[in-house]
């Protein structure tokens, strides 16, 4: 795992010495003024976006900007800007990074503003998203691309439920 997830914190001393093992981890970031968070073992690795041009792909479902090359392998990288619609902040434009994700066996890179480092939320704290940030429910059954909320000091942070965020 890179060194910008475990370089970083986002919990102080006094809540490092709260923290316990039951704790969910998470590795919190931000896309435009939003902060997201994600179980840090569904990580393989966080990159900077700028050394990996993204080659677009005819063709690709909406929510895939295009692929990178990293060492070997084609990675499809989701622009979670797009896909949240919303816009970078100005101060972020420049920090965008990618985050590899192992999703349902495949590999994803999203691309984010900010990567914030690891988040650690006791599991009582995580209260269901609310029904409006729901998706409508159509013919067949679909996931809420948000598994919970929480709050992080003054911040509200949603947590992602990959396998939704990551369906065409």
């Amino acid at each position: 795992m890179s060194s910008d997830i475990l370089g970083s914190r986002a919990a102080s001393d006094r809540d490092e010495a709260r923290a316990t093992d039951d704790d969910l981890k998470l590795a919190g970031f931000y896309v435009g003024h939003g902060m997201y968070g994600i179980e840090i073992m569904r990580i393989k690795e966080v990159i900077q976006a700028a050394p990996h041009p993204v080659r677009p792909v005819p063709l690709a479902p909406d929510i895939v900007e295009g692929v990178i090359q990293l060492r070997g392998v084609v990675i499809p990288v989701v622009d979670l800007r797009r896909r949240f619609g919303t816009e970078a902040r100005d101060e972020l434009k420049r920090l965008n990074k990618l985050i590899i994700v192992s999703v349902g066996g495949r590999i994803a890179g999203l691309k984010v503003d900010k990567v914030i480092g690891e988040l650690r939320v006791s599991p009582n704290a995580v209260r269901p998203a609310p029904s409006m940030l729901r998706p409508p429910v159509s013919g067949d059954a679909t996931e809420d691309m948000f598994s919970g909320v929480c709050r992080v000091g003054e911040d509200m942070v949603f947590l992602l439920n990959l396998e939704a965020l990551l369906r065409a």
